[in-house]
């Protein structure tokens, strides 16, 4: 029997409080304007009807019916925001404790597991993983005194500060709480599955195909619901024919539940140890930052004491690896000189470090340098090192990946933005280390290459990712128009990463610019910053000395407007790109489009630049108690000699800077997608 529609496409959304209706409405809008770009208007999708009670469904979830030409396709909406009570603060809380340090962890270490290309030095990329993977733990314990402190100040009776902390409890048990009941409470977890499953079952009752299309914790609700987690879910009496996941926090789902459950075969826990070294860091920190603050110990005396052991790490790491690299080069032609080699730089590293610890034992009393604050730093960052270096083994990759590629599933397609704080790296599954199995097709694409923004602004990538879905829905239904669709070009993905590369030099540009502002000015005095400091809280007033209090202002008016300077330059970039995208989906060259933003985007910057120049340089030559506020005509007339200047230097920098990073060579031609290639 003849099913009513050619496709259907399940959207189950991420974490986050997302009203029913909310999904199909945004997604589904931009999916349908999408088609009609990406066919230049030959193909338009047209909504029928949408609600909850279309012919032949349960009413259990919001629907629209399209009709593209001869086709039909269905959306239906996997929401499950509401279908569980959300934790307390305290259960969120107490699950941080645990699971933290181990989302911090796989953080770098899954993204050096996924290096797979061989034109990237695995060793390179392992020693970028030791240090990102050192920091994090070197953070944890600054967060867990963040979060305990909301946990104990939001009793405070101090009615400003316990709403806000209060307010700020909410939202970390409705957003980041989704994460602990899927992994903590299995009928919680169980209830979302059945949603998402649920509404598969109903779709593939009335569709030929199905994809499913899931962002975040969706995608791991979804691919654990699929069977792709092995041991816990079977998959499906009937497998979705596509799974497109983006931005997929699989990886870290699957690592918080395995940490749960470790198997009693691995010995000690490196992130333990690791976590023991953090804090140890961060207590030997705080004794000599109190030290310095007491004026028990000069701030110099702390600088030689970092020098003289940074110099100590220094000779006695040259030592081992210069003895290490002269042993590997022996291996071949002196085998046994090449052991002696290697044993001696092993021997000789521990006998300098030795010598240089009991000489700065000798030497601490007469320099006046601490001896035990460092002992315990050495000691702390030697355990975090090996400890980071166990967890990014082969062994702890095998132990941590529990994700499979889903049971009769007939395509996986994984989308991950370049700084998706979520999605760190491709999803990883067992089966990519077995030749001939099922893989995952990863595509990397280019958001705004933005921690805090990456993971939601997937929707607004037309020309990478909605791209992408439009082609993996037309070719899992078949469809007679795809090849109207633009071609999946790497020069696509090239343009994308130019045009992000030219935001991170606005942030780098305004971060500079606000951190050395801040620094020339934080002893001056301002009668705005006065007049700032003076509307400040009663009960932030009555605890902060005045000329900390008027420091501390001026600092966040220099914040303020340096993010004020960027949010500006990066709405003319947002327009840049919609205006991009929308040339390429119609398949036209993008080619001279950044002129105008690129240059309206450096006048920005160097306003700000020249800006805190002008102020810095008026400061240290005004004399303290002479300065006068400029009347209206002059201070018209130096903002106008500071645009012109901006806009004198932004036409000379823009010109060399796109000497120095010249934009991608324009797509010409259509060539087969990497699916449809794929496919064949």
């Amino acid at each position: 029997m003849t099913k009513p529609y050619d496709l259907g496409i399940l959207l189950v959304h991420g974490i986050g409080t997302q009203p029913a209706g909310d999904t199909i409405t945004s997604w589904g809008d931009t999916l349908v304007k999408t088609i009609a770009a990406a066919t230049n208007r030959r193909v338009n999708a047209v909504v029928e009807r949408a609600g909850p009670d279309l012919k032949g469904g349960d009413g259990e979830r919001e629907e629209a019916s399209l009709k593209l030409g001869n086709e039909r396709w269905l959306l239906a909406e996997g929401w499950w925001a509401e279908s569980f009570i959300a934790p307390s603060y305290r259960e969120f809380f107490s699950w941080s404790l645990r699971a933290l340090p181990w989302a911090l962890a796989m953080h770098s270490a899954q993204r050096y597991w996924a290096v797979t290309s061989k034109t990237v030095r695995k060793l390179d990329v392992a020693r970028f993983a030791v240090l990102k993977l050192s920091y994090g733990l070197l953070i944890a314990p600054l967060v867990f005194t963040v979060l305990f402190l909301i946990l104990v100040l939001g009793i405070v009776p101090i009615p400003g500060l316990r709403g806000a902390l209060l307010a700020a409890q909410r939202l970390f048990t409705a957003t980041v709480g989704d994460s602990l009941v899927f992994v903590e409470s299995p009928v919680r977890s169980g209830l979302i599955k059945s949603r998402i499953l649920n509404a598969l079952e109903a779709l593939q009752a009335r569709c030929e195909k199905t994809i499913v299309l899931a962002h975040s914790q969706g995608a791991a609700a979804s691919v654990e619901a699929l069977g792709g987690i092995a041991g816990l879910n079977d998959p499906p009496a009937q497998q979705a024919n596509t799974l497109v996941t983006f931005g997929a926090g699989t990886n870290q789902l699957s690592v918080l539940r395995r940490s749960e459950t470790l198997p009693t075969t691995v010995g000690g826990n490196p992130l333990r140890w690791a976590l023991a070294g953090a804090f140890l860091v961060a207590g030997a920190t705080t004794y000599l930052i109190s030290q310095v603050l007491a004026h028990r110990l000069a701030p110099e005396k702390v600088a030689l004491a970092f020098l003289l052991w940074g110099l100590l790490g220094l000779v006695t790491a040259a030592v081992a690896i210069g003895g290490t690299r002269l042993s590997r080069r022996l291996e071949s032609t002196k085998p046994s000189l090449a052991a002696s080699a290697g044993r001696a730089a092993i021997v000789g590293s521990i006998v300098v470090a030795l010598l240089g610890v009991f000489g700065f034992y000798a030497l601490g009393g007469p320099l006046g340098i601490p001896f035990t604050p460092f002992v315990a730093l050495v000691i702390a960052f030697g355990i975090m090192v090996v400890s980071v270096v166990t967890l990014l083994s082969n062994d702890w990759e095998r132990i941590m990946t529990t994700v499979r590629y889903p049971p009769g599933l007939e395509r996986w397609i994984d989308i991950h933005a370049s700084a998706d704080p979520i999605a760190a790296a491709p999803t990883l599954t067992r089966e990519q280390r077995r030749p001939g199995e099922p893989h995952i097709v990863d595509a990397l694409v280019w958001n705004e290459g933005s921690l805090i923004t990456d993971h939601i602004r997937y929707w607004k990538n037309r020309d990478e990712f909605v791209l992408r879905v439009v082609r993996a829905c037309a070719e899992t239904a078949g469809s007679p128009w795809l090849a109207e669709v633009p071609a999946d070009w790497t020069q696509i993905d090239d343009r994308a990463n130019w045009r992000v590369s030219w935001l991170r030099l606005m942030r780098i540009a305004f971060t500079t610019t606000a951190i050395g502002l801040g620094v020339a000015l934080y002893h001056s005095s301002f009668d705005m910053v006065c007049r700032l400091a003076d509307a400040m809280p009663s009960w932030l007033v009555n605890r902060l000395a005045r000329p900390d209090l008027e420091s501390g202002s001026l600092l966040a008016l220099i914040a303020a407007g340096a993010m004020a300077g960027y949010l500006l330059s990066r709405s003319v970039w947002r327009r840049w790109v919609d205006t991009e995208q929308t040339a390429i989906l119609a398949q036209k060259s993008p080619q001279g489009l950044e002129r105008v933003p690129l240059f309206a985007m450096g006048t920005i910057a160097w306003a700000a630049l020249i800006t805190a120049a002008r102020l810095t340089f008026w400061n240290f030559l005004t004399p303290i108690g002479t300065t006068a506020p400029m009347d209206l005509r002059q201070g018209g007339v130096q903002a106008g000699l500071i645009l012109l200047g901006a806009i004198v230097m932004s036409a000379i920098a823009t010109f060399f800077l796109k000497r120095l990073n010249p934009p991608p060579q324009p797509p010409s031609g259509k060539v087969a997608s990497a699916l449809q290639t794929r496919a064949t």
